[in-house]
């Protein structure tokens, strides 16, 4: 099989916790998109805080922000594809979220809505050593309401993040998009929005058939675009769902995965097929 496009996952994937590119999986990078191949980054982070990540990879094809509820290209600005929240129900869920004494962040034009400067705040910044600009709004229910978000972020210990997202998705129904990007972060954006269905919209966009793309995630939110893709990859330290999504497991992020995927999937001429991996499970 000849793939066209590589959709990476950022945190877990390309970066660990130091938020640090692995040379190889740079090296591996360039020489994809050498041979032709196309490269998007998908990932949960806005479009400003994904940009310095496609510069240091000199990615130069539209990127997938905000779990999918937005497709930009990174060098002109233009926004392909961007779908916004309900207000109304994006200021349901902050006051239910507040009600349990949890954290949420309202996504708004590349910028972070809070209800005061606190904690929670600090520790998310700690992923965004860029700089991100910070709106302070005590009334924030309010505000969204009349400014409909992106997507909303709430952080909390990891049970409570999950006792959280069943209530929301109980709450919320179809109506609103819940799910886990993080142990830390669980997240809403507007119904079927996920990185698979911007996935789709890009590589129709770019003419490119769903056999031909390959994706690779260690998370929640990257099942969609796992099972969407012609190839779907796990990273080694991917969630045990995502692992039995994929249709193989790769080393993990420390170990240069996506090197090793590239080098094995993208570049190889002795590629393994969709339906090998999908019976035999293949670990790097």
């Amino acid at each position: 099989m000849s793939y066209r496009l590589l959709a990476l996952d950022i945190d877990g994937t390309i970066v660990g916790n130091d938020l640090e590119i692995l040379s190889s999986v740079s090296e591996g990078i360039t020489a994809a998109q050498a041979r032709g191949i196309r490269v998007t980054l998908a990932t949960g982070r806005t479009f400003r805080a994904t940009l310095p990540f496609a510069r240091r990879l000199a990615i130069h094809d539209p990127l997938i922000c905000y779990q999918g509820g937005m497709v930009r290209d990174p060098l002109t600005d233009e926004i392909y594809a961007h779908v916004t929240m309900d207000g109304g129900l994006a200021a349901q869920a902050i006051e239910l979220l507040r009600v349990a004494g949890v954290y949420p962040i309202a996504y708004i034009d590349e910028r972070l809505c809070v209800f005061e400067h606190d904690a929670e705040l600090d520790t998310y910044l700690r992923w965004h050593p860029e700089g991100t600009e910070v709106v302070i709004s005590p009334d924030l229910a309010s505000y969204v309401a009349k400014a409909p978000p992106t997507k909303l972020l709430f952080i909390a210990e990891p049970e409570k993040v999950g006792s959280q997202l069943v209530r929301l998705a109980a709450r919320f129904g179809d109506q609103l998009a819940v799910l886990r990007s993080h142990a830390m972060f669980g997240e809403l954006t507007a119904p079927g929005v996920s990185k698979g269905s911007a996935l789709k919209t890009l590589a129709e966009r770019l003419g490119i058939a769903r056999e031909h793309v390959v994706a690779i995630g260690d998370h929640e939110n990257d099942l969609p675009m796992i099972a969407w893709a012609g190839l779907g990859l796990a990273m080694g330290n991917a969630i045990p769902a995502v692992r039995d999504a994929a249709d193989a497991i790769i080393p993990s992020v420390e170990e240069a995965g996506v090197a090793w995927a590239i080098e094995h999937y993208l570049l190889s001429e002795n590629k393994r097929s969709r339906i090998e991996d999908r019976g035999s499970k293949i670990e790097g």
